[in-house]
């Protein structure tokens, strides 16, 4: 019964679910400019030829490999009056909205310099600094979800808090910068699209790390932590030795190309149906229904284990995006077909990415979990560096390969203008449409390979959690004894 107890009590109040939430809305106000529009920014409004843009992702992406475990293992060994994780979300949030700043403030500071070789500098240097702090908030950020509560329906619910409130509050990004083009472009307002993303970046930097701050601000950990140091050697033999962790970054990485979709949304309403604002009113329904999704989370959770879930989301949007690709395959570019095929396109995947923006984060707290179980130790930081390193790995190789297809599919870039000529053998507006639906849809259904051999759920992971709950009890009294 006592066992029962501990395990069934509510640690986090819904303030505290709330501010969590809202933290990682301000957070994902400058990660989803820089995601959503980096390949658009760099290449049309900065000027920068997208083989650059690819190579400095590239790059990037190798730096990355040896950043995230390292700030990781960084994290893990952090023994202050404050936590190991709160320390560094006090910190972050005033370098990392700098660093946004002047990475988005780039095109308008170079304003006047032609040399392309100084854009490239400037690109490298800024990015460079931007992934660094967002690292160091990142990665302490989402290992509080798994120590801010040893009950798992706590860790559910602050998850859910943030994906559902960033979904809300980030997601105002891409209309609002869709609304801009077509308003830019018009000619209806005095600023271009230099001085709009300095902007952007001001406001990301400024009101969005504000809301950020409160992640160190107004959460507490509350899973017990060993007093000594860990070596930074023990760190990642956990991390090898994490079999069930591994599977799931293996599963991210094979999802990569999903992501692709996300560049070429832009140009496919642009150039094929020819406004971007059609985005807009596409997506009113799938944000709907991405914000309910949210609610039907934990019915889910008692039907099936987070592996059944993920496997039957990922199949469900292969089968609908097929269908949607299929059926509109004749009217790609007729406005009228088009904008309700993809409204209802959205109402499905929106459900599908907001069930997989909470399930596999809430799977990694259990690795974490059997880690302390099977090793008493607790590696939130370094297993949380890969949830860090694999979106970011992810989200790089997608966009280093939208770049790279810019050309292939037909774009060109004409005085910092994307540009589709027409009369080329290539029909571009045809592949746009095939890269937004059916092509990552299909493809993503290799990631679900990793899963034939994940075997942490059921009555495992039950008796996992009943055992570190009674472990934590006596480890409570051992402490309270000692006083």
């Amino acid at each position: 019964m006592e066992q029962t107890e501990l395990k069934e009590r509510r640690y986090v109040g819904v303030r505290e679910t709330l501010i969590y939430g809202v933290a990682n809305g301000g957070q994902v106000i400058g990660y989803n400019l820089v995601r959503m529009q980096l390949t658009f920014f760099l290449v049309t409004v900065f000027g920068i030829p997208g083989q650059a843009v690819s190579l400095m992702i590239f790059f990037m992406g190798i730096w990355d490999t040896m950043n995230d475990p390292i700030m990781g293992t960084i994290v893990d060994k952090t023994r202050t009056r404050y936590g190991k994780l709160r320390p560094y979300l006090l910190f972050v949030p005033i370098p990392l909205g700098a660093a946004t700043i002047l990475f988005f403030g780039g095109a308008e500071f170079l304003r006047g310099v032609e040399s392309t070789t100084a854009k490239i500098v400037y690109m490298c240097i800024t990015y460079f600094i931007w992934e660094f702090f967002y690292t160091i908030g990142d990665i302490p950020f989402w290992g509080m979800s798994a120590a801010i509560s040893p009950n798992p329906k706590d860790r559910s619910r602050v998850i859910t808090s943030a994906r559902l409130i960033s979904g809300a509050i980030g997601g105002l990004v891409g209309p609002v910068i869709s609304i801009f083009i077509d308003l830019q472009k018009s000619g209806k307002i005095g600023m271009d699209m230099r001085q709009l993303f300095f902007i952007l970046g001001i406001v990301a930097g400024t009101f969005g790390m504000g809301l950020f701050s409160l992640a160190g601000l107004c959460t507490k950990e509350r899973v017990m932590q060993q007093s000594e140091e860990p070596k930074i050697s023990d760190c990642f033999k956990c991390l090898v030795k994490n079999k069930p962790l591994l599977l799931i970054v293996c599963s991210n990485v094979l999802g990569t190309v999903e992501s692709i979709a996300d560049a070429f949304t832009q140009y496919f309403y642009l150039f094929t149906l020819g406004s971007a604002s059609l985005s807009i009113v596409a997506g009113i329904p799938g944000t709907i229904t991405g914000f309910l999704a949210y609610t039907f989370i934990p019915a889910l959770e008692r039907r099936w284990t987070s592996k059944q879930i993920v496997i039957r989301a990922v199949i469900v949007k292969a089968v609908v995006s097929s269908a949607i690709f299929l059926i509109g395959a004749h009217w790609y570019r007729d406005p009228r077909v088009i904008v309700p095929l993809m409204m209802v396109w959205g109402v499905f995947n929106s459900a599908v990415s907001s069930i997989k923006m909470v399930i596999p984060t809430k799977m990694i707290g259990d690795t974490v979990d059997y880690m302390e179980w099977k090793t008493k130790e607790r590696s939130e930081g370094t297993s949380f560096s890969l949830l860090t390193f694999v979106s970011k790995l992810t989200g790089s190789l997608a966009t280093a390969v939208s770049a790279a297809l810019i050309p292939v599919i037909g774009l060109q870039q004409v005085n910092q203008d994307m540009v589709l000529p027409e009369g080329g053998e290539l029909n571009t507006r045809f592949l746009l449409w095939a890269i937004v639906t059916i092509i990552p849809a299909v493809l993503n259904l290799l990631s679900l390979i990793p899963f034939i051999f994940y075997d942490l759920e059921g009555e495992k992971l039950d008796t996992i959690h009943r055992e570190l709950a009674q472990r934590r009890e006596n480890l409570t009294g051992a402490a309270a004894d000692a006083e």
